[in-house]
């Protein structure tokens, strides 16, 4: 069985892509900065009972890629205690974006269970305004897939999205929002929809208690039952923009990820 922890951390966010390429990059970046560091205690509920899953932890460091300025972000995630037993779960994710926030490469390696699996997608930026992602997996030492998708829409992996998401103006969406999107899952460009519902407090895993704004997000994704209501994601109401909570239902059960600390952040907790 898989809880897909690492998924529900990564994907989250992938509603909010689908704009005109021009708009694909930002001006300035005010909501994090290399050294900022998030910890995340994950969890899976099956019926009435529900367990610690493992940890997981988000980090941003300054690099570069092909000898340019870039930002380097890396989640490394692992199971513990009695969901162990039955998901062995060892994955390290990373991606790389410029100083405007335009994704330039993503890197997975996991290691769950017996299985060992490496996916990379590049990203080039062609003069026509058109996105071209080569997209890579091999499993087990065996090439599963290597694919070339185009797009004209701002396009986003896995770990991307979770960053590029933190810099949209929350505080001009209006309850009910709807908007549709694209982002690429392995082989393939996936559609969702977000659906943006207001402001709720959520409690973290440090004891403190945050202004969130709630999004629902439906997945046209198999692994998930319910398209309508698939996810649910907490994010601060305040300039850092920190994932807070996340809530996933899969085929069987369901996950969640909430925040225990944090550190290195842009702005002050609560500044607006």
């Amino acid at each position: 069985m898989k809880l897909q922890i690492v998924f529900i951390l990564t994907a989250f966010l992938g509603f909010l892509g689908g704009q005109a390429n021009a708009q694909c990059e930002i001006s300035e970046n005010k909501f994090f900065k290399p050294g900022e560091n998030l910890t995340y205690d994950l969890y899976f509920k099956y019926g009435i009972v529900t367990s610690k899953a493992g940890y997981a932890s988000l980090f941003t460091q300054r690099t570069q890629y092909n000898r340019d300025s870039a930002y380097k972000m890396s989640l490394v995630s692992h199971s513990t205690g009695a969901a162990r037993k039955f998901f062995k779960l060892d994955d390290t994710l990373a991606c790389f974006m410029n100083s405007k926030l335009r994704p330039l490469a993503f890197w997975k390696d996991a290691h769950e269970g017996d299985e060992y699996t490496i996916e990379r997608q590049t990203y080039a930026y062609l003069p026509n305004g058109d996105i071209r992602i080569q997209a890579r997996r091999v499993k087990n030492g065996r090439e599963r897939h290597n694919v070339t998708l185009t797009t004209n829409k701002c396009t986003y992996d896995m770990m991307s999205i979770v960053y590029y998401a933190r810099t949209l103006d929350y505080d001009n969406m209006k309850k009910d929002s709807k908007t549709s999107v694209v982002f690429i899952s392995g082989r393939n460009k996936v559609n969702m929809q977000i659906h943006y519902q207001g402001i709720e407090k959520v409690k973290a895993n440090n004891g403190q208690s945050y202004y969130c704004h709630k999004l629902v997000l439906s997945i046209l994704d198999d692994a998930f039952t319910n398209q309508e209501d698939a996810m649910k994601v907490y994010v601060t109401n305040d300039l850092n923009r920190i994932p807070i909570q996340i809530e996933s239902k899969l085929k069987v059960g369901s996950t969640r990820a909430t925040l225990r600390s944090y550190a290195g952040l842009m702005n002050p907790v609560g500044a607006k």
